[in-house]
C-alpha cells in the first residue's frame, strides 16, 4: 500500500481495511480481509482488536467481520448534513428563483466551509461552483458567517494560523478578521467582495437549529458587476430571508436581526 511522508501507514491501514468491509456488502473472513488488503496476518489481528474494541468492527458468532455500529452512528451524523438539503432544497430554490443568482447551502469544517448544495444562477456570466467544493472560511460570506458564530477557542485557533492571501483583497491580518467576523455577528450576515476569487462577490445568513446554534449558512456568489450598491439590499434581504425560513424549518428561531438594523449596513467597498 502506497502512502506519503504526511500519513500514518497504520491509520490508513485501518481505513482500508474498513472500506474493504463496508464495499463487500457481506461479512468476510480473517483470511479474506487479509488476502484481499494485502495486510499480514500479525498486523491484521492487531487492527481488527483495535476497531472491535472502538466498535468500528464487529465479529460473528462464525468468525467472520463485519462494520460496526460505530461506523452507522458516524453516517448517521453525515446523513444529517443530507436531512439539512432537503429541508433547505425549497428554501435555496425560492432564492435562487427571486435573486437569479447561484446559492450556496454550506457547513464548517476545521476551518473551511463545504458547499453541501448548489442551485445555479440562470444569467450568463455567473460564478463557478460545485457541490463537495471547500472553500477557506475566512475568505467567503457563508464561510465566515460559519466561523463568526462558532466558539472562541476555534475562532482563536483559525486566527493563529497565517490567513491565506488569494487576492489583493483577502484579508491576512488576524485583528482585522476578528473585527470582521465580530461585524458579522452584530450584523447577522456576512459579505466577501473579491477576498476569495478576483470579481467575485457573495452575500451570507446563519442557518440555526432548534436549539439556537448556527449549523450551516446560506449565501449567493455572483460576479462583482452584479453586487452593486443599489442592489445589495435586495441581496441582502433576500438571503437572510432564506436564512430565517431555513432555520424555522429547522425548529430554530426565525431570525435573530432585524431586517431594520440590516438595512443600515452596506457592503464593503473591499474584502
Amino acid at each position: 500500500m502506497e502512502h506519503n511522508s504526511n500519513t500514518i501507514p497504520a491509520v490508513a491501514r485501518a481505513l482500508l481495511v474498513l472500506e474493504e468491509l463496508a464495499r463487500s456488502g457481506a461479512e468476510l473472513t480473517f483470511t479474506e480481509l487479509c488476502d484481499s488488503t494485502e495486510t499480514p496476518k500479525a498486523t491484521m489481528h492487531r487492527l481488527l482488536a483495535t476497531l472491535q474494541e472502538r466498535g468500528y468492527v464487529s465479529q460473528s458468532t462464525t468468525g467472520r467481520y463485519s462494520v460496526g455500529v460505530r461506523c452507522f452512528e458516524l453516517g448517521s451524523m453525515w446523513a444529517q448534513k443530507l436531512d439539512l438539503r432537503s429541508v433547505a432544497a425549497p428554501f435555496l430554490q425560492r432564492l435562487n428563483q427571486e435573486s437569479r443568482e447561484t446559492v450556496h447551502l454550506g457547513v464548517y469544517e476545521h476551518g473551511d466551509v463545504v458547499y453541501i448544495d448548489r442551485l445555479e444562477s440562470p444569467q450568463q456570466v455567473i460564478a463557478k461552483s460545485y457541490v463537495g467544493r471547500r472553500c477557506t472560511a475566512t475568505c467567503v460570506a457563508t464561510g465566515r458567517v460559519l466561523l463568526a458564530y462558532s466558539d472562541h477557542a476555534e475562532i482563536d485557533r483559525v486566527l493563529a494560523e497565517p490567513l491565506p492571501s488569494y487576492t489583493p483583497h483577502s484579508i491576512v491580518d488576524p485583528d482585522e478578521m476578528r473585527q470582521l467576523l465580530t461585524d458579522v455577528r452584530t450584523n447577522g450576515f456576512g459579505v466577501n467582495k473579491c477576498s476569495y476569487r478576483d470579481e467575485v462577490c457573495g452575500v451570507a445568513a446563519p442557518i440555526r437549529d432548534h436549539t439556537g446554534r448556527v449549523v450551516a449558512s446560506v449565501g449567493l456568489c455572483l460576479p462583482e458587476h452584479r453586487f452593486s450598491e443599489e442592489r445589495f439590499p435586495l441581496l441582502r434581504d433576500l438571503t437572510l430571508q432564506a436564512g430565517a425560513d431555513i432555520s424555522v424549518a429547522l425548529g430554530g428561531p426565525a431570525a435573530v436581526i432585524t431586517h431594520r438594523v440590516a438595512a443600515d449596513v452596506a457592503p464593503p467597498s473591499t474584502s
